[in-house]
């Protein structure tokens, strides 16, 4: 698989997320937006925005005939996450009076899965690679999306086992993503009429701006520059940046996958903190003034470590 990225692409998608964030943090920093209209803004995100990008991409571009093992992609975004968070609880078990641990591990555990990789791979690949791509980069989300809207939550405020219900596991993002497969898996990919397509289309392109103006307030707000807790924070970045992503290239040396598969689990591993966590920590109590520095310093280290680990993969994996 010929790649065409440089440090300039990767620099380039992250700058992206950058100046969206630095809008959020100006608009806030100004007092422009307060925490009410942010917090109202994320928890729209949640239920409106982030469904409406998933049915959009889901019903337009995934079929169960062409991409028969679909479930693989799921299932692996869950073992990431999993093996993520044990990561993380071995590692933050060395820090003694750190109140983070479950922030850490989270931290640890979900990548910013879909709005970077999309960029990198929109900017290294064309044509039916670079749609094949994307379509693993949707399959992906969906267990990305069983676990950090409906598990996290609750892990975060302590209510994992006395709060859990099956129910917990049907938010609006995992309800948009089993709408959207029974819809293909009855009607067919492509199959909704434009009169409903059209606006789930256009409010599926507002997530992206949106998510990082809320995520640039959240940055001032919990001054994300300025950690509380450095070396914890900087052994956070090591886990997520460095540990993780040595361990799914040594696995995916040795397993039996496709070239493109190989790819993309690798890309994955080398994606820094999930935006997400941000918005979630706003609503369940959680250290956000950890989460937004986590995701702050992972994003700017990931400007050199992915070029970096992705030459280290054109090396190993041939």
């Amino acid at each position: 698989m010929e790649l065409n990225y440089t440090f300039y692409t990767i620099a380039l998608a992250i700058s992206k997320l950058f100046i969206l964030m630095a809008a959020g943090y100006i608009l806030y920093r100004f007092r422009f937006i307060d925490d009410k209209f942010t917090d109202t803004l994320g928890l729209l995100l949640i239920r409106v925005i982030f469904p409406a990008l998933i049915i959009s991409k889901t019903v337009s571009h995934f079929s169960f005939t062409e991409y028969p093992y679909w479930w693989f992609l799921p299932l692996a975004a869950i073992m990431f996450s999993l093996t993520g968070m044990l990561m993380g609880w071995v590692i933050s078990g060395f820090f003694r009076g750190f109140s983070a641990k479950k922030e850490f591990m989270s931290s640890c555990a979900f990548q910013n899965c879909g709005y970077l990789p999309m960029n990198i791979i929109l900017f290294s690949f064309t044509g039916l690679m670079a749609d094949r791509l994307l379509i693993y980069m949707f399959l992906f989300i969906i267990g990305f999306n069983l676990l950090v809207w409906s598990l996290v939550p609750l892990f975060l405020s302590g209510k994992l086992k006395s709060g859990f219900r099956p129910s917990v596991l049907f938010n609006p993002p995992v309800v948009a993503t089993v709408f959207s497969l029974l819809w293909v898996s009855v009607l067919g990919r492509g199959s909704m009429p434009s009169v409903f397509m059209d606006p789930l289309k256009q409010l599926g392109q507002a997530s992206f701006p949106v998510a990082m103006l809320v995520l640039g307030a959240y940055l001032c707000r919990y001054e994300a520059h300025n950690p509380g807790n450095r070396l914890p924070l900087a052994a956070c970045v090591v886990t997520k940046l460095l540990l993780f992503p040595l361990l799914v290239l040594a696995v995916l040396k040795w397993v039996t996958l496709g070239a493109d598969y190989k790819f993309f689990l690798f890309l994955q591993s080398l994606m820094p903190t999930a935006v997400s966590l941000v918005v979630i920590g706003s609503y369940t109590g959680a250290d956000n003034r950890f989460f937004s520095s986590s995701i702050f310093y992972s994003h700017l280290a990931a400007i050199f470590s992915i070029p970096l680990w992705l030459a280290v993969f054109e090396a190993v994996i041939k």
